[in-house]
């Protein structure tokens, strides 16, 4: 009786003993699983970026034809929408082939000016001439007829039209070219563009010589420019600008307010102008120049010409 009781509890441990061959095989297949799984996913991927690949390359002429000009395919990028192979290059060829096939006309050598854009060169640093138009307009910054101001793009000194015009009139004081030869000494060796811009306040003029505030704001900016000019600024480098009563730089609402409106700004800006080289005429459009015709040299016969009316003509000059 003893016996057979030791006989069941060693069955009944061998039992407990082998069951965790089921945990462990439920474990391995759980694992395999997952790991088909993930082969499953990176096969998807894989396809998905070679398909995506070729067809941005056939777009934009990357697919890896390097012998043709190609840089190869592109760098793989996460997309939460997937691609088939059914979603391949068809559909894109029907609607890109004007961009692969047809590419235009080739501009010929005199239109290089309008198939690149213009380069801006820059030109003299601002903070140099600051300083020296400081200087040079001490006397005038310090009565409040002028301010200079600068910014990432302008160094503009602002002139009390007061100081440049009569009321109402474009034409320059005696006093106006004093102060602009103070700012040229600044410009002129500087090579920025400069522009020139006239502002009047909100009170309506409309006089014999100018019928609206643009006609004074405009009058008065170029005849600023042609002070300029005169004092030899390169006219390559100076532009006009009207604003009338429409940029006011503090409201209008006194004498005092509306003064400090009329004013003329001399812009100059952080871009230069280059002088343009010389041209020099090639050796067969010196060929194609035609010659001036020489004069025929005088004879010492007189010759007599019967006109067709019936006149004559007498003269030593050879006929051609």
């Amino acid at each position: 009786m003893l016996n057979n009781r030791r006989a069941q509890n060693l069955v009944q441990e061998d039992t407990h003993l082998e069951r965790w061959l089921v945990s462990y095989a439920d474990y391995m297949t759980l694992l395999f699983a997952l790991f088909v799984v993930l082969y499953a996913f990176a096969l998807i991927k894989e396809e998905k970026h070679a398909i995506l690949s070729n067809s941005l390359g056939e777009i934009f002429h990357l697919a890896g034809k390097k012998e043709q000009g190609g840089l190869g395919k592109v760098e793989q990028n996460s997309s939460d929408t997937p691609l088939t192979s059914g979603d391949k290059v068809a559909e894109l060829n029907d609607f890109n082939k004007g961009l692969l096939d047809e590419v235009g006309s080739e501009p010929v050598p005199g239109d290089s000016q309008i198939v690149k854009p213009e380069v801006k060169h820059l030109g003299t640093p601002f903070s140099s001439m600051k300083e020296k138009l400081q200087q040079d307009l001490l006397e005038v910054v310090e009565k409040g007829y002028a301010q200079i101001e600068q910014d990432d793009n302008w160094l503009t000194i602002e002139f009390r039209s007061g100081l440049l015009f009569d009321s109402g009139s474009a034409v320059t004081r005696s006093a106006t070219k004093a102060v602009l030869r103070q700012v040229i000494g600044t410009i002129a060796p500087a090579n920025n563009y400069v522009h020139v811009r006239g502002y009047t306040d909100d009170q309506s003029i409309n006089n014999e010589q100018f019928q609206s505030n643009w006609q004074l704001s405009s009058a008065r900016a170029s005849a600023i420019v042609q002070e300029l000019q005169q004092l030899d600024i390169a006219p390559q480098r100076l532009a006009i600008e009207a604003y009338g009563q429409y940029r006011p730089k503090v409201d209008n609402t006194d004498a005092a307010t509306r003064a400090q409106n009329r004013r003329v700004v001399i812009a100059i800006s952080k871009f230069g102008w280059v002088k343009p080289p010389p041209v020099v005429a090639t050796a067969t459009e010196q060929k194609k120049a035609p010659q001036q015709p020489q004069p025929l040299p005088d004879s010492k016969e007189i010759q007599v010409i019967e006109l067709p009316n019936g006149g004559i003509r007498i003269t030593t000059r050879r006929q051609e």
